[in-house]
């Protein structure tokens, strides 16, 4: 920003705040207008006081009681911010079925982030470090995954069915399509 004096045609100066953004210039304010030395000089110290209060940074909070919480916002990255609506709407989800019966965090984990954000396994990883907080090793996957299948598949099977029979009233069909 700064201050542009501008004759008008009456003979007077007015004494504006211009801002420059993209090329473009766009006048912030209009301090007024002066005829005499004397009263542009005034002004125009005026418009360089309302520059520097305009300059200054905006703050999230106005009372000075709140500068505690300003700096706890300071202090947060994005490592700290957990996503919590998955695990909130899915976790009920995977709780109500009956999954937790598996004891496995990491399956909590998989299969939440899963059903949010249904990617490969290494941003799945991604996505659980940076919503979560939880590292992983993509071995540390694999090697879960391994032990699904052979020591925890049919125990989530079991869970799966019991579900299923339960919301279909015990009433299930298969049908085989050529």
């Amino acid at each position: 920003m700064f201050v542009h004096p501008k004759k008008n045609k009456s003979g007077s100066i007015n004494i504006q705040i211009i801002s420059k953004s993209l090329g473009k210039c766009k006048v912030v304010r209009i301090l007024g207008s002066a005829t005499t030395q004397q009263e542009i000089e005034r002004l125009t110290q005026l418009a360089q006081q309302e520059i520097e209060r305009l300059s200054e940074p905006l703050t999230l909070f106005s009372s000075p009681d709140d500068i505690l919480v300003e700096k706890v916002f300071e202090s947060l990255d994005n490592s700290s911010i957990q996503t919590v609506g998955p695990e909130l709407v899915f976790g009920k989800i995977f709780d109500d079925i009956g999954f937790n019966r598996v004891g496995e965090e990491l399956f909590r984990h998989l299969v939440i982030s899963r059903l949010a954000f249904p990617l490969s396994k290494l941003k799945t990883i991604e996505y659980l470090y940076r919503y979560q907080g939880v590292t992983l090793d993509i071995d540390a996957v694999y090697r879960f995954l391994d032990k699904l299948n052979t020591r925890l598949k049919e125990q989530v099977e079991q869970i799966s069915f019991a579900h299923t029979m339960k919301v279909l009233n015990g009433n299930i069909c298969v049908c085989f399509m050529i």
